[in-house]
C-alpha cells in the first residue's frame, strides 16, 4: 500500500453531508465486487460522524496536504452524531457509503454483518509494526476475534480515568488510597465523603441519560473481571454479585450524593459541572482533561486511575474516539487505504491527537511534553503500559445500537427512579444480551464468546 496514486486535482471541497441528496442506486456492492471493481475515481469522498468547527478544520488542513503529496482529492462530509447511526444505515442500504468513514464500535456488528465494510487484514501485515501494542494486540486482535477480520484503524485512543477536585480534598484532609486499596468500594466513599450540600457540592458527575450505563459497565466487569459471558452465551452482569454492586451504584444516586437531576445528564452537563465546582469526581476518558486544563487551575484537580478489580487486576477500559473504516462501496480502494494511513502518520496522528484530547496510535509519538512524565495525559499512558492489565470484552459481535442509544439507559433511569428493582434491571438487560448471544453464536458455528485481552 506504499506506492502513490498520483492525480492532477483542485483545491479540497468541504461540503456538509445532505443525505438525501446523496441518494440514488440500490444494495450495497459485497466485498467481492469491490475487489474486481478497477474503476478509480479522482476523488474519494469521506465522512465525519461527529463534526465540530476544530475537526473540522483539522481535515481541512489534512486532506490539503495529502492533495498536495498525492493528487487525491478528498471531499469532506459531515452527519451529526445523533443521526449518524440512521443516515449512515440509509446510505448503506441505497449503496451510496463514501469512501472512508470515521466509525464507532457499537457499529460493527451491523455493518460486518450487511458487508459494508473492506477488510484491512493486507494493510494492517504491512503497517502493524509501526503502531503501539494496544493496537496490535488489543484493538486488531479483538476485530479478528468478533469479526474473523481487521476492519478499522484507530484513529486515537480514550482511556478512562477518575477525575477529581484535588482541593476538595486537600481541605477535607481526606487520604485517597493510591494503591490495590484504590477499589470501586474506596472510590464511591470518595464520592460520599465529597458531598457537601451545605456548600452545593456533590460527589459524582453522575450520568443518567444516554451513555450512562456504559459506567456501570465498566463497575460490573470489574466483578466479572472483564468478562461479559460465559462459555455457553449467557451473560454474567445479573449474578447476585453484580446484583449487589448495581445497588451501591444507584444508592449514590438515590441517596443525595448526587445532583438529582443528573439522572438526565449526558457527557457535557457531567463536564460541565465538574469544572464549574458542583461535583467533585467525574469518570470519563482522556479527553476531558484537555478541557479541564483550559477552565481549571492545576491545583484543582487531578486524574485517578480506574480501580481495581475485587482480586487486585486492573481493568484498563479504552477505547477509540474513532475509527477510520472504509466502505465495501467504495471505487477506489488503495486511494481510501493510503488516506487512512496518511491520517495515522505519526505528524497527523500526533496533530489530531492534541485537538481532541486523546493518545496516539503509533508506537512513535516524538517527545511532545504532554505525553511525558509530567504531561496531563501521564496517568492515562501509564494505565496503558500497565503490564498484565486486563483490556475487557464489549457487548458482542452483534448490532447494539437500538440498546446503546435508548435501552440500557432507559431501563438504568427506571431502576434510580424506584420503577423496578436492581435484579429487574439487570436480568432485563442480561436476559436481551444472552439472546443475541446465543443466536450469534447458533449463526456462526465455530464461533465462540469473546474473552478478554491480556498484553503481555
Amino acid at each position: 500500500m506504499k506506492k502513490k496514486i498520483l492525480r492532477r486535482g483542485v483545491s479540497v471541497v468541504m461540503v456538509t453531508a445532505s443525505v438525501m441528496g446523496m441518494m440514488g442506486g440500490c444494495g450495497g456492492k459485497k466485498q467481492e465486487d469491490v475487489k474486481a471493481d478497477t474503476e478509480e475515481s479522482t476523488s474519494i469522498r469521506f465522512m465525519d460522524v461527529s463534526p465540530s468547527e476544530a475537526r473540522e478544520n483539522y481535515y481541512k488542513d489534512t486532506f490539503q496536504k495529502f492533495q498536495e503529496e498525492t493528487g487525491i482529492e478528498v471531499i469532506y462530509e459531515s452527519v451529526p452524531w445523533d443521526d449518524a447511526a440512521n443516515k449512515l444505515t440509509v446510505l448503506g442500504t441505497a449503496g451510496q457509503l463514501p469512501d472512508v468513514l470515521t466509525f464507532t464500535e457499537s457499529w460493527f456488528g451491523q455493518f460486518t454483518e450487511a458487508e459494508w465494510l473492506y477488510p484491512l487484514d493486507e494493510y494492517v501485515e504491512e503497517h502493524e509494526d509501526e503502531y503501539n501494542e494496544v493496537v496490535k494486540g488489543y484493538t486488531w486482535e479483538q476485530q479478528r476475534q468478533l469479526y474473523g477480520h481487521v476492519y478499522a484503524v484507530p484513529d486515537a485512543f480514550q482511556v478512562s480515568g477518575i477525575y477529581y477536585r484535588k482541593d476538595w480534598a486537600k481541605e477535607i484532609g481526606y487520604e485517597i488510597p493510591t494503591g490495590d486499596d484504590w477499589t470501586w468500594d474506596a472510590y464511591l466513599e470518595l464520592i460520599k465523603a465529597l458531598t457537601d450540600k451545605e456548600k452545593n457540592r456533590y460527589g459524582n458527575s453522575f450520568r443518567g441519560a444516554r451513555g450512562g450505563f456504559d459506567c456501570v459497565q465498566g463497575y460490573l466487569q470489574g466483578i466479572t473481571i472483564g468478562k461479559m459471558y460465559d462459555e455457553e452465551g449467557n451473560c454474567l452482569l445479573n449474578s447476585p454479585e453484580c446484583v449487589d454492586a448495581f445497588a451501591k451504584w444507584c444508592d449514590i444516586y438515590r441517596d443525595g450524593y448526587v445532583p438529582e437531576d443528573s439522572v438526565n445528564w449526558g457527557f457535557a452537563e457531567m463536564v460541565d459541572n465538574f469544572a464549574s465546582g458542583l461535583t467533585g469526581t467525574l469518570w470519563n476518558d482522556s479527553e476531558v482533561a484537555l478541557t479541564l486544563s483550559q477552565k481549571m487551575s492545576d491545583d484543582e484537580w487531578g486524574v485517578l486511575p480506574v480501580p481495581v478489580c475485587k482480586d487486585g487486576t486492573r481493568i484498563i477500559r479504552t477505547s477509540n474516539p474513532y475509527s477510520y473504516v472504509v466502505s465495501s462501496q467504495t471505487k477506489n480502494k488503495e486511494a481510501a487505504i493510503e488516506l487512512i494511513d496518511f491520517l495515522s502518520r505519526t505528524d497527523n496522528n500526533m496533530q489530531y491527537c492534541l485537538q481532541t484530547g486523546a493518545i496516539p496510535v503509533k508506537a512513535d509519538v516524538g517527545d511532545d511534553e504532554n505525553y511525558g512524565e509530567d504531561g496531563i495525559y501521564a496517568p492515562f499512558v501509564a494505565q496503558l503500559n500497565q503490564q498484565d492489565a486486563i483490556f475487557p470484552t464489549n457487548y458482542g459481535p452483534f448490532d447494539v445500537t437500538d440498546l446503546h442509544q435508548e435501552t440500557l439507559h432507559v431501563e438504568m433511569q427506571k431502576c434510580l427512579l424506584g420503577e423496578q428493582t436492581e435484579q429487574e434491571t439487570l436480568d432485563i438487560l442480561s436476559n436481551e444480551l444472552s439472546s443475541r448471544m446465543k443466536k450469534h453464536l447458533e449463526e456462526n458455528p465455530g464461533s465462540k464468546v469473546p474473552e478478554p485481552i491480556v498484553i503481555q
